[in-house]
């Protein structure tokens, strides 16, 4: 049979662990849905070079797509900042898409901060002018 200190102890140990490993899940959970955000952010970023480069600069078309595939990857376009360069471009220009989004991160007991997440991608132009 226990005594009333060893169930005291345990309960304080228990509580101890708790208070610890809670943030950590956290933490995990945290981290992995911004490192997910920022795979499909970079993806679309990517997509809209290429389609960007395909139709010859920044148009309504490749921004259209680029929301579509950020809303699609549950990120608000609208809180999006996205630099298309140069506007035009010809046949094996560089054409640069770059899109700058800030993902919130909440852990309990330890941090409450935002993670500004950046990708960059460049395509050559496919049209002949």
């Amino acid at each position: 049979m226990r005594s009333l200190a060893e169930e005291g102890s345990t309960t304080l140990e228990t509580t101890l662990m708790i208070l610890v490993l809670l943030p950590l899940l956290f933490a995990v959970v945290e981290f992995g849905d911004v490192f997910h955000r920022w795979l499909a952010q970079d993806a679309a970023t990517a997509h809209a070079a290429r389609y960007a480069a395909e139709i010859g600069g920044d148009t309504p078309e490749v921004r259209a797509r680029l929301d579509e595939a950020l809303r699609d990857s549950g990120i608000d376009p609208a809180r999006a900042v996205v630099e298309i360069s140069p506007p035009r471009v010809g046949w094996r220009e560089r054409i640069t898409v770059s899109v700058r989004t800030d993902a919130q991160i909440a852990i309990p007991f330890v941090l409450t901060t935002v993670l500004p997440l950046r990708s960059t991608a460049v395509a050559r132009g496919e049209i002949a002018r």
